[in-house]
C-alpha cells in the first residue's frame, strides 16, 4: 500500500463484519490443514463476533479508498452494546463450524479451554472490580504497517475511555500477539498461564492448546500511557 495513502477513524459499521473477519484470518491464521479454506475464514468470524458480541465502543481505520486499516473494539461497563444482531450471526457462524469435524475441535478447544482460561485468569486479577473497561480487540492491517495506525488507534482508545469516565481497563492477550507493547507502554501484567506450566492442556485439543495467555492492566490516570506511544508502531491484541 502506498505509504502516503491517508487513513481517517470513524466508528464501525456492521457492513464492515467481512473486512474485519479478511483481516483477522491474515493476521491470526489457523493451522497449516485449515489456513486458506472456507472453514478458516468462518473461525475468523467466529472470534471477530465473539469480540464484538460484548463491544460497546469502536474505532475502525481505513483509507481514503475505502480499504480497511485496522480497528479497536472495546467494552464499557453500562454502555450498551453496538451491534445487537452480533449474537444471532455468531450462533449461525458457529453452527456451521461444527458441521465439519475440524472446525468442532477448533470450537472446543476454545469454548473449553481457552476462554474459560481467559475467565479464571479474569478473577484471578479481579479485573471486574477494579477496572470500568476492557479492550477487546486491537488489530492493524498488515498493509498498513509502518505508517503509524496502531499509535493513532491506541491514542485514540485512551482518549475515548477517558472522556467516557473510564478510569482504568484491563486486556487479554496472549503469545500469539506482540504482548512485549504492553510492557513497553507500561501497562502491568496482572496475570499470566504460561501453557508449558499445564501439559494437560494438550489433551484437549493436541496441537492448538500452546498459547500463553496473559491480562494486563492499564491506569488512566498514567499520563505516561499515552506518551510512550510511538506513532509509527503498530500491534495486535485478541479480547476476551
Amino acid at each position: 500500500m502506498d505509504a502516503n495513502s491517508h487513513v481517517h477513524y470513524r466508528p464501525m459499521r456492521w457492513e464492515d463484519l467481512d473486512a474485519v473477519t479478511d483481516c483477522f484470518d491474515l493476521v491470526w491464521p489457523q493451522r497449516e490443514s485449515i489456513a486458506g479454506t472456507p472453514l478458516a475464514t468462518l473461525i475468523a468470524r467466529y472470534l471477530t463476533l465473539h469480540y464484538l458480541e460484548l463491544s460497546t465502543w469502536s474505532n475502525l481505520a481505513e483509507t481514503d479508498d475505502g480499504v480497511f486499516a485496522g480497528i479497536t473494539l472495546a467494552r464499557v461497563a453500562g454502555a450498551p452494546t453496538l451491534f445487537p444482531q452480533a449474537h444471532d450471526e455468531l450462533e449461525r457462524v458457529r453452527s456451521l463450524i461444527l458441521a465439519d469435524p475440524r472446525g468442532a475441535a477448533v470450537v472446543a478447544m476454545l469454548e473449553d479451554g481457552f476462554f474459560v482460561r481467559e475467565r479464571i485468569l479474569e478473577e484471578d486479577a479481579d479485573v471486574d472490580e477494579t477496572t470500568q473497561a476492557e479492550l477487546e480487540l486491537f488489530m492493524v492491517s498488515p498493509a498498513v504497517r509502518g505508517m503509524g495506525v496502531g499509535g493513532a488507534l491506541w491514542r485514540q482508545l485512551l482518549d475515548a475511555l477517558r472522556v467516557m469516565g473510564v478510569r482504568a481497563f484491563f486486556l487479554h492477550t496472549d503469545s500469539s500477539c506482540d504482548y512485549g507493547f504492553y510492557d513497553h507502554k507500561g501497562l502491568t501484567r496482572v496475570a499470566a498461564r504460561i501453557a508449558a506450566d499445564h501439559p494437560e492442556d494438550a489433551d484437549l485439543a493436541a496441537g492448538m492448546n500452546t498459547d500463553d495467555q496473559f491480562i494486563y492492566r492499564a491506569d488512566l490516570a498514567d499520563a505516561a500511557l499515552g506518551a510512550a506511544v510511538d506513532p509509527h508502531e503498530d500491534t495486535e491484541v485478541r479480547g476476551a
